[in-house]
Formats: C-alpha cells, sequence, structure tokens
C-alpha cells in the first residue's frame, strides 16, 4: 500500500515537471509565424510638406512701366496780341505755381509804344474832324457823306485806341498762372523783345497729367478703352497704389521703345509728379476652379503633373494649367477635388507609390 501511494506520487511529480517544462520551452524558445514582429518596412520615406486644393477666383495681372506726362490741352500757354518788352522773369521751367501767381513782368516795346501813340493821335485827329463837320453841317456847309465819313474815321480810331489799352498797351503788366500747376517752359529773358503771339510761359495743369505705359504688341489687342489699371511710383510701396482708366491705345509701336504707347488717364486723388516713374498692374484674365500653391506644379515633358500624399503614399496626377496670379496657380483634370492635400515641398524627389511623411500643411 505505501508503495503504490508512493509510486503515484513519483507519477504525479514527474508530470508536473514535464509539463512545466514543456511550457519553458515553448514560451522561450518556440517562436510561430504569428508570434513574430512584422518586418520593417523597406524603401526611402520622403518628408514632404503639403497643402490643400482650394476653389477660389483667380486673376492674372500684366506688369508695365511707364511715366507720367501732360494730358491733352494739359498745357496752358501765355502769349500776348502785341510785341512786347520782358522786363522780369519770375518763375523758371519745373516750378510748382498757384492760380494767380506772377510769372513774367512785361511792358510795351518801342514799336507798340508808336503804335500806341499813333493811335491817341488818330483819335485827337478824328475827335476834332467830327466836330468841325458837325457845325459845317449845321450852317448847310457839309453834306450828310461827309458827315458820315467822319463820323466813321471817329469810330474807326477810338476802336483802335480801346483795343489796344484792353490788351495792356498802355503801361506795364504783370502775366500770372492762370491754374495750379508747373511751368514746363520758360521762352523769354530779361530785357527780350518778343513778337506778338510768341508763347511765353507753358504751365501744365496739376489736375491734367496721365500716365504713359509701354505695353507689348500682343498684349496690347486684349486692352479695350475704359479699362481699369492700377497705378503706383516704383519708388513707393506698391501698396500706394491708383485706379486709372485707359484713354487711349496707340496704333503703333513706339520706335524708341519698340512698344505700344497706352494713355491712362488719373484720378484727381492722385499725386504723382511730372516724369515720375510708373508702375502699371493690368488685368490679362480671370477664372473661377481650383487652385494650387505654384510649388506643386511640376514640368514633365510637354505637360505639368503634381503629387497628393494620401494615405502615406505619393500620387502622381497629370494636370493642365489656366490662369495664374502671385503664388497660385489653375488647374484642371488629374482626378483632382477640392481639400486634397498635395505636395508643395519635397515633391521633386517624389516617384508614384513612394512613401511620404507630412512634416507640415500650409
Amino acid at each position: 500500500m505505501k508503495f503504490s501511494l508512493r509510486g503515484v506520487l513519483i507519477i504525479i511529480v514527474i508530470i508536473c515537471l514535464t509539463l512545466g517544462g514543456y511550457l519553458f520551452y515553448k514560451n522561450n524558445f518556440l517562436k510561430t509565424e504569428t508570434d513574430s514582429p512584422p518586418p520593417e518596412e523597406t524603401g526611402p520615406v520622403a518628408s514632404v510638406e503639403v497643402a490643400p486644393v482650394k476653389t477660389q477666383s483667380i486673376t492674372a495681372f500684366d506688369t508695365v512701366f511707364g511715366d507720367v506726362v501732360p494730358a491733352p490741352d494739359a498745357v496752358q500757354v501765355a502769349s500776348l496780341p502785341y510785341e512786347i518788352k520782358v522786363g522780369r522773369v519770375m518763375v523758371s521751367a519745373g516750378q510748382k505755381v498757384s492760380k494767380g501767381e506772377p510769372l513774367l513782368e512785361v511792358e510795351p516795346s518801342p514799336d507798340t509804344l508808336l503804335q500806341l501813340g499813333q493811335a491817341k493821335n488818330s483819335y485827337g485827329i478824328s475827335k476834332q474832324d467830327l466836330a468841325h463837320v458837325k457845325q459845317l453841317f449845321a450852317l448847310k456847309l457839309a453834306t450828310n457823306t461827309q458827315i458820315l465819313k467822319a463820323r466813321d474815321d471817329f469810330q474807326k480810331a477810338s476802336l483802335q485806341l480801346q483795343n489796344l489799352k484792353k490788351m495792356g498797351v498802355d503801361g506795364k503788366l504783370v502775366i500770372r498762372a492762370g491754374v495750379n500747376g508747373l511751368v514746363s517752359y520758360v521762352n523769354v529773358q530779361d530785357g527780350a523783345i518778343v513778337s506778338d503771339g510768341k508763347p511765353l510761359v507753358g504751365i501744365i495743369s496739376q489736375d491734367r497729367l496721365e500716365v504713359r505705359l509701354g505695353v507689348e504688341p500682343n498684349d496690347a489687342e486684349r486692352l479695350v478703352s475704359g479699362q481699369s489699371v492700377w497705378l503706383s511710383s516704383v519708388n513707393e510701396s506698391a501698396q500706394k497704389k491708383v485706379a486709372g482708366r485707359v484713354r487711349k491705345i496707340s496704333r503703333a509701336v513706339n520706335p524708341a521703345t519698340r512698344l505700344v504707347d497706352v494713355f491712362v488717364a488719373l484720378p484727381k486723388s492722385a499725386r504723382f509728379l511730372l516724369g515720375e516713374y510708373i508702375m502699371g498692374r493690368i488685368n490679362a484674365a480671370s477664372a473661377y476652379g481650383m487652385t494650387v500653391p505654384r510649388s506643386a506644379v511640376l514640368p514633365e515633358g510637354g505637360n505639368y503633373l503634381l503629387y497628393t500624399a494620401g494615405n502615406g503614399r505619393a500620387v502622381k496626377h497629370i494636370v493642365q494649367t489656366g490662369v495664374e496670379s502671385g503664388d497660385r496657380v489653375q488647374v484642371f483634370g488629374g482626378g483632382l477635388k477640392p481639400g486634397d492635400e498635395v505636395v508643395v515641398t519635397g515633391n521633386y524627389e517624389l516617384k508614384p507609390g513612394m512613401a511620404v511623411k507630412v512634416l507640415r500643411t500650409r
């Protein structure tokens, strides 16, 4: 009986030891396929930045340059209808003047004074003749024809003298600016004798300036009168811009610049200076559709492509481009849709199906 119990215990111990050893061996030395860690992924992983596809309006502008010039009929010319002697010149070319400001001091020339003297003599003589003929007519010693002739001679002499006096021939005269503006030219000097009708001083009205832009002949064909143009001084921030409108488009190429002159009327609020160098931005095209950053689009032969980074893989899309403006480009086709994330940095090294890691979304 004792032998049988001992044997049973020994058998139980042996079984326990055997089972324990098997479990230890299994857990530490046997590796099944399901227990093995997944193999590490092979191949390069590109680090990229992405930006979403947007649906928006986009406008392209042509940038052109030009200068500020006088508008038609902008120059006010000072002249006199009789010969003068210049006493004093009080302005110079390029000077800013206000309406009523003195420009020149002049007086009649010796020949003009002689004409004035002759007119005064003719007036006095014709006046006396008319009075004498009237006396003779009262005594019936003169005819109606004689008195009519005497009266006609007196009226002519009187009119000539009045005209000379109205023109300022009777003394010194100060010529003043008729508008606010800039002195364009001064054609006379102190002491000069100037013939009648000759331009003395030219003033460009400050409100009568415009911009002359030089546009490529092909681009000029798209322009129309009245079209809006954004203008800014090259020497100032582009944010300080004003809206002008196309007044005239030349139909010939300027031989000096080989460009087409486009004249743009300025609003009254513009404060450009005569001769100032101006940058113009003309609306070239507008569209509404899907746009992406310019850096997302890459050339490939005669086509364009871009990559999206969906599910950690680079997906290639063949697209067509449309209007471009600033950093945005209109795109068509390729299976794109608004909200897709296109690669904008790191796309030059990508290949279709390549693993990608997104670092940042713009």
